[in-house]
């Protein structure tokens, strides 16, 4: 895997944050112990692995059992966890676990193939969303939309009235 570090590896859709690459780290450094510890054939008939770990050692074609591969899949989820991009998308409410799925499938698509993203809540935002990136903020909000153009919707909500001229 040390190899193919400068290629781009494939991130299930099931991995989506940052906190998720940690909890593989810590699930592969588990499984790494287990091996250690048994030191035995019967090792790898013992070890639990996750289905989020699975995936990621699924698509990219490597196996827990071996030494070397183990090795390459925590070289990997280092460089995600220290290297991959991140956003941060608050939504009004908690966004559906489907739309989140196909979002992150165009991000991945159109944006990088390793890019994670993080939930957050802003009830204040009525509709549409807020993006952050380490450098740069988006606020795609309806409340945004409305601030900017406040005086348009103003006009158009209380037109400014005609005075009556005199009663004849």
């Amino acid at each position: 895997m040390a190899s193919k570090e400068s290629t781009v590896a494939i991130v299930p859709l099931s991995i989506q944050t940052p906190a998720d690459v940690s909890r593989l780290l810590q699930e592969l450094e588990t499984i790494e112990n287990s091996f250690i510890k048994e030191k035995a054939v019967s090792a790898k008939e013992k070890v639990a692995v996750s289905a989020s770990l699975q995936a990621v050692v699924k698509q990219n074609k490597l196996s827990v059992a071996k030494v070397s591969d183990r090795n390459g899949l925590k070289e990997l989820l280092v460089r995600w966890h220290d290297h991959a991009p991140r956003l941060h998308i608050s939504f009004s409410t908690e966004p559906n676990p489907t739309f989140l799925e196909k979002l992150l499938f165009w991000l991945r698509q159109e944006i990088n193939p390793e890019i994670f993203i993080t939930i957050g809540l802003q009830p204040a935002i009525g509709a549409g969303c807020t993006i952050r990136t380490t450098n740069k903020y988006f606020d795609l909000s309806l409340r945004q939309t409305f601030i900017a153009k406040r005086k348009l919707l103003l006009d158009q909500l209380a037109p400014q009235a005609v005075p009556e001229g005199p009663a004849t």
